[in-house]
Parts: structure tokens; C-alpha cells; sequence
């Protein structure tokens, strides 16, 4: 989608991820980019190790 165009295109080894205002399950892609809810990027402190 277009929130992972932009990411795809750095080429370093930090994590991607992609913050959104829904309660979603935290999910990996492909190409390893994590999308995560904010709720549980805020308040999990385990969140990015998804």
C-alpha cells in the first residue's frame, strides 16, 4: 500500500512500522513491515517485538 512505499524504498536494517488508529492484531508483511494498532503500540511494552 502507500504507508509501505515510502519504507520499502530505505535500505537500512531498522524495523518498519506502520501505526494505525484502528484495533487490529499486530501483523508482519512480506517484506517484514510491521503494522500495528495504536492502542497496542502505546500500551503493550512488548509491542515491537511482534
Amino acid at each position: 500500500a502507500q504507508e509501505s512505499a515510502s519504507l520499502l524504498r530505505i535500505k537500512d536494517s531498522f524495523k518498519k512500522i506502520i501505526i494505525v488508529k484502528d484495533d487490529i492484531k499486530p501483523k508482519r508483511n512480506e517484506d517484514g513491515i510491521l503494522t500495528i494498532g495504536l492502542k497496542d503500540f502505546l500500551l503493550d511494552k512488548n509491542s515491537l517485538n511482534y
